[in-house]
């Protein structure tokens, strides 16, 4: 199973879970298909909050997850639907963008969880709950990178 191997690849590694989605899963979209739809272990959330240093209810509302849905599903170790873990992956996808855009994974981190006029003052992470969000952020990132400003 996808994310079980993703979770044994991230504790041998003694990784964060995001990071290895981040460098694996984003890599490889076939696996990352197949990772979404049998859903990534629910740890990932807590290891997204720790790579963007952010609070936890921020990655949940992200996902859209309440918070007792989370905590019950790290609590039994369990995974997150197929919804919640394409919304990870998107995330992922969009700081590995960014990371390319910026080349620095610290700037990167900073521009997506800072309030930007481009997305009338809220942060360009907080857009990624919706995949016309996530277009509005590839969009700006695009502009950045070919020269434009945002």
């Amino acid at each position: 199973m996808p994310s079980e191997i993703l979770l044994k690849n991230a504790v041998a590694t003694k990784a964060n879970l995001f990071e290895v989605i981040l460098l694996d899963v984003v890599a490889d979209r076939y696996r990352a298909i197949d990772a979404i739809r049998a859903g990534l272990p629910a740890s990932v959330i807590n290891d997204t909050c720790a790579y963007f240093e952010v609070p936890t209810n921020r990655i949940r509302g992200i996902v859209g997850l309440p918070e007792t849905t989370a905590h019950t599903l790290v609590k039994k170790r369990a995974n997150l639907d197929a919804a919640a873990s394409g919304r990870i992956w998107r995330l992922a996808d969009l700081a590995a963008m960014a990371s390319d855009v910026f080349e620095n994974d610290e700037a990167a981190k900073e521009w997506l969880r800072t309030p930007n006029r481009a997305f009338h003052d809220v942060a360009p992470m907080d857009f990624l709950d919706t995949e016309p969000g996530a277009n509005a952020v590839r969009q700006v990132l695009n502009a950045i990178g070919s020269g434009g400003v945002a």
